[in-house]
Parts: structure tokens; C-alpha cells; sequence
């Protein structure tokens, strides 16, 4: 209730805050999951209620937590049903740091209960590689909590860059470390947003977003 966000083109944005603030919400909305019952959401100037679905849908690519797998091969599961070449799936596979190599039939592997069975980090970099081939101008990013591995992460923040690069992203983060580099970060509570501002803003502010960080950080700390 009372959301007032700016997303400047072809910036990197991150939503924190703890579980059932509303980041996720939020995001949805930009995707008209739901529509909102007062205000508006605008892409470009343009209420999303006023655009065709498949015009919102080109516009925007959605990497979740939970990636939908087809009972399929790796190749059918990253076209995902477009029209998408041979090649061109290589190509978003390699940029999305797919390890093709560690596949027992490559590309024509089958996935799921009939075939491989794959980690909470490799299923995430399908769906990287599936946004890579979308190629959509705005980029939501659902950091999952899965990965927890160093070379499942760094596979990720590599695909990342590959994903995110000239795109106006918006990323619902839970480490903290991965968006001290945002352009911009909301933080979420009681489904307000109660701050926003760079990384280094926030912690000179010394409010929930500061508090947020040393918390984290010390929690990180004691991981180590």
C-alpha cells in the first residue's frame, strides 16, 4: 500500500526485505499476475492494463526460484515451445554457464523424472538461458536461496552478466552482498516501502536497511 517506485531504464533495482513484505507481490503485479485496485503501474509511460498481454509478455522475462522443467531434452527445455534455432539456444546455454559437457547425451539429454535430474542452481541457469533467448528489455530476477555452493554462485552471477547486461532489471534479493552495487535498492516491510537509495546511502541512513546489514553481514561471518 502506498508504493512509490521509480525505475529508471536500463538500471539495476533490487527489492529486499524479510518474507511477506510484498517484493514478491510487487514484481507480480508489474507481470499482471494480479492488477492493482488503486494506483497504476506504467512501463514506459504506458498503463501495463493498457497493453496486449503478449506486449507485456515481450517486454518483461521472470527468473524464479521455482523453474517449470519440461519432460523434454535440455534443448526443447530452453526454446521453451518459441521458434528459436539450434544455434541460437547454444549460444544462450553458453552465455548462461550451462555445463553442456557434464550432460551424459548433451543437449539432446532428457530432463526430469524419465531422465537427469538437476540442481536448484543448474534448473535457475535453464531459466537464465531462456530469458537470454527472450531477450526482453526488463529482466525480473528471484535470487534463489538454493545455490549455496561458491561454484553454483559464481556460475550464476557469470550468467547474470551475460542476462543483465544494457537490460532494466529488477532483482528480489536475499544476499545481501550480491546488490551493493544496485543502482537503487527498495526495502520492503509490512508491504510498504519504507526506504530507498544506494547501498551506501542506506547504511549512512543507519535505519532498517543498515540494521538489515549488520545483521547479515554478521550471520555471514559466522557461516564462514
Amino acid at each position: 500500500s502506498d508504493v512509490d517506485i521509480h525505475v529508471e531504464p536500463g538500471s539495476l533495482n533490487a527489492f529486499v526485505g524479510p518474507s511477506g513484505a510484498g517484493k514478491t507481490t510487487a514484481v507480480q503485479l508489474l507481470g499482471r499476475y494480479w492488477d492493482v485496485s488503486s494506483g497504476t503501474i506504467k512501463i514506459g509511460g504506458v498503463p501495463v492494463t493498457e497493453l496486449q498481454t503478449e506486449n507485456l509478455s515481450d517486454l518483461t522475462a521472470f527468473v524464479s526460484q521455482d523453474v517449470f522443467l519440461l519432460e523434454d531434452t535440455l534443448l526443447e527445455n530452453i526454446r521453451m515451445g518459441t521458434d528459436a534455432t539450434e544455434e541460437q539456444v547454444r549460444q544462450a546455454a553458453k552465455a548462461a554457464q550451462i555445463d553442456i559437457m557434464s550432460l551424459p547425451k548433451g543437449y539432446a539429454t532428457r530432463i526430469g523424472d524419465e531422465g537427469v535430474k538437476l540442481s536448484g542452481g543448474q534448473q535457475q541457469r535453464i531459466s537464465i538461458a531462456r530469458a537470454i533467448l527472450k531477450d526482453a528489455p526488463i529482466v525480473v530476477f528471484d535470487e534463489a536461496t538454493s545455490y549455496s555452493d561458491i561454484e553454483n554462485e559464481h556460475k550464476i552471477q557469470l550468467a547474470l552478466q551475460n542476462l543483465l547486461r544494457g537490460k532494466t532489471t529488477i532483482m528480489i534479493a536475499h544476499r545481501l552482498h550480491t546488490i551493493r552495487n544496485a543502482d537503487k535498492i527498495f526495502v520492503f516491510q509490512d508491504g510498504k516501502v519504507v526506504e530507498q537509495g544506494t547501498h551506501d546511502e542506506l547504511i549512512a541512513s543507519g535505519s532498517t536497511y543498515s540494521h538489515m546489514w549488520d545483521t547479515y553481514t554478521r550471520e555471514t561471518i559466522g557461516e564462514e
